[in-house]
């Protein structure tokens, strides 16, 4: 189930939320909003200021005017037609940079097994396709900026049991993420996934400060009985 995680650009940003990295021309900041969860990533020239530059006054100066003589005659005007176009604006959509960063961070999917005839006291076994992996660079200002990103699993089993973990699985003949309903039904199962990492610019490395990256995928697990049987 794909899902969109926003991104804000910004050339201004609070320094009490991330300390920038400043070259020598460039200061850049990577981190995310605590309220959001948003990735913002900011680059601001070295010594400027927010205040506007004044605009300079302009003088006008009136010229003589000489009145051009008027025709003797009249010419007879053609009639003038007017069309009018019904005119329609279209929506603009602004998709700024780190927007595009955004929509570059994998979404995968979470599987099971056995997908069809999940057996109640028999281990079902989990993975997510979520890369291992997240690395990607811009230029802003002139700067390079690469970010890595490393996730973390918080599997949700929909029957009250959770499994943190750094591994995403792997689909038969490996185990690595398995669980056992005691009991038949339907579950909605869930994965969390939370990103986090480091940025890289003019040379430093810093960490992207400001809380994980979080997505979400869900899906449904059909749980049977298993066939019994009694041997005296």
């Amino acid at each position: 189930m794909p899902l969109l995680i926003l991104a804000l650009l910004l050339f201004a940003a609070s320094p009490a939320q991330a300390a920038p990295n400043c070259s020598t021309k460039i200061c850049v900041k990577v981190y995310t909003d605590p309220k959001t969860g948003k990735l913002i990533i900011t680059a601001k020239r070295n010594g400027s200021s927010t205040s506007p530059k004044p605009v300079p006054t302009r003088t006008w100066k009136p010229r003589p005017y000489t009145p051009k003589p008027k025709p003797t005659f009249t010419a007879a005007s053609k009639p003038i037609v007017i069309v009018t176009k019904k005119y329609t604006p279209k929506p603009v959509v602004k998709l700024s940079l780190s927007d595009q960063l955004a929509q570059l961070i994998p979404m995968k999917d979470i599987y099971y097994q056995p997908a069809v005839g999940a057996l109640v006291q028999v281990p079902v076994n989990f993975w997510t396709t979520t890369p291992p992996t997240f690395k990607t660079s811009v230029v802003m200002l002139g700067i390079p900026i690469t970010v890595y990103l490393q996730p973390t699993y918080l599997w949700n089993f929909g029957d009250g049991t959770t499994l943190s973990t750094a591994n995403r699985g792997a689909p038969y003949p490996e185990h690595s993420i398995t669980h056992i309903y005691r009991s038949t039904g339907t579950f909605s199962a869930s994965l969390q996934i939370s990103w986090s990492g480091n940025w890289q610019a003019s040379g430093a490395t810093s960490a992207v400060s400001g809380g994980a990256i979080v997505q979400n995928i869900y899906t449904t697990v059909r749980v049977v009985g298993a066939p019994s049987k009694y041997l005296n």
